[in-house]
């Protein structure tokens, strides 16, 4: 697994910060990228490669939850280009021992490799991101953003703006919460969105020690829009 490792970051062309197994890590400050390398749990003969963005300031404590994160997919050899809520990852056969990656995993790395490593600019748009209603393609590559985690995604992305002081990001996750907060989500009828986002709120909070206590009250009361953030203290 190292010496492919070695070979993906050839076909890169950039020197990793750190290489672990299958994956090699980049740093932009307070945000890690990771290519990982795997192979298929059933099938040893088939791998794949693909790609996550995270913050490190929580990520620590918010392990169990895995981090605070965003996938970014490529398309399959076939060049098809379909995501949906469940992940499909690009796979191919593993290379006999010896011998050379085969073409399509070399053209797949050196085409998309770089583009999903720098598909997120920075902790900001990570925020962003992490609010998108479904999946964003940038260059021919896209973040994985499935709609059955969306109140998560947005408990996140208020978490990693009270944590790093981003007012744009909350207001533009508060903003989304006063849209979308009386729908229905699944899998039970009448749970509402923002009992959803409360729900994981009460989790982070826990976890991080952050304040979001007012998401947490969600889950009992009507929310008075925008006045999401008026009542602190407590993990609710």
């Amino acid at each position: 697994m190292r010496r492919m490792a070695d070979e993906f970051a050839d076909l890169l062309g950039m020197v990793p910060a750190g290489v672990e197994g299958g994956d090699l890590t980049f740093v932009r400050g307070d945000l890690h990228t990771t290519l990982s390398i795997w192979k298929d749990r059933y099938d040893r003969s088939i791998f794949g490669w693909m790609v996550h963005s995270y913050d490190t300031a929580l990520r620590d404590r918010m392990d169990r939850f895995g981090g605070m994160s965003i996938r970014i997919d490529h398309p399959r050899p076939s060049g098809s280009v379909n995501p949906t809520n469940i992940p499909q990852g690009a796979c191919y056969p593993w290379p006999a021992s010896g011998t050379p990656l085969a073409p399509e995993v070399t053209a797949t790395v050196t085409q998309y490799g770089p583009l999903s490593l720098g598909f997120v600019h920075d902790r900001h748009d990570l925020g962003m991101l992490l609010l998108a209603d479904a999946h964003v393609h940038r260059g021919g590559v896209w973040s994985f953003a499935p709609t059955n985690n969306e109140p998560a995604r947005l408990a996140q992305a208020i978490l990693m703006a009270r944590h790093s002081g981003d007012q744009d990001l909350e207001r533009a996750a508060v903003s989304k919460l006063k849209n979308r907060g009386e729908e229905p989500v699944a899998p039970r009828p009448g749970y509402l969105f923002r009992q959803a986002v409360a729900d994981w709120a009460r989790q982070y909070c826990t976890a991080t020690g952050v304040d979001l206590s007012d998401l947490a009250q969600l889950k009992r009361k009507h929310p008075r829009y925008p006045e999401v953030a008026e009542a602190r203290g407590s993990c609710g």
